[in-house]
């Protein structure tokens, strides 16, 4: 019986993975001078989706925004981050002109992209709203990414290199007792949007979801 364990998806979508990533396959593509406006224009989109999201979150946490009907504070940037990178990467390990094997990767990219997203459903990190937001913003992302890439590609001997590169992480993640180290990233954007807010604490969910929190005096006067 296969073993199957969500919390596998965590790290693909984290920012300590995706980033760097994010800007080595940029840095892979960096020689070829006319992939380098394409290259632009992907890490442009992806830093829009980053901010977006950290916005989001940022602005949940210090004001308490959202849609209460809808369970939605913010976009799932495992999610977005996700959708981000994979679609993209896996696109551009595979020569241009190999149109059809090219398309098959940027399904198995997007299917990957989308295992990450579920699993934030599956692991309670965000309610299904959030993850739908996240999908719609890093497939934003990703349709950016591909079309400014679509006619580059990497050049055989840094495939190689970068496919080894990826199966060498993904060896060493499944290592028995190996651990990714993991960024506060919620911590501080909790943070970040409390102090901007000028609030003792940031906005808790529970409470967000049955009381309308407008400001902090709002909610010093609730809670007497």
């Amino acid at each position: 019986m296969m073993f199957w364990d969500w919390r596998w998806f965590v790290v693909p979508g984290s920012a300590l993975c995706v980033l760097p990533l994010v800007l080595l396959f940029g840095a892979a593509l960096w020689p070829q001078v006319e992939a380098r406006q394409a290259v632009l224009r992907w890490w442009a989109a992806v830093a829009v989706g980053v901010l977006l999201a950290a916005g989001s979150k940022i602005a949940f946490y210090g004001w308490g925004t959202g849609v209460r009907a809808w369970d939605l504070t913010c976009f799932s940037g495992h999610t977005v981050l996700g959708f981000s990178l994979w679609p993209v990467a896996v696109a551009v390990l595979v020569p241009a002109r190999q149109l059809r094997l090219r398309q098959l990767a940027v399904l198995a990219g997007v299917v990957f992209a989308l295992l990450i997203a579920i699993s934030r459903v599956k692991l309670r990190a965000h309610p299904v709203s959030e993850v739908i937001a996240g999908v719609m913003l890093g497939g934003v992302v990703a349709a950016i990414g591909l079309h400014a890439l679509w006619r580059h590609a990497f050049a055989p001997r840094i495939t190689g290199t970068v496919f080894a590169l990826l199966v060498l992480g993904a060896g060493l993640y499944a290592l028995p007792g190996w651990r990714f180290p993991m960024l506060p990233t919620e911590r501080w954007l909790a943070r970040t949007g409390a102090a901007l807010a000028g609030r003792d604490a940031p906005v808790d969910r529970r409470r967000w979801r049955d009381v309308s929190i407008l400001s902090p005096a709002t909610e010093t006067s609730l809670s007497r």
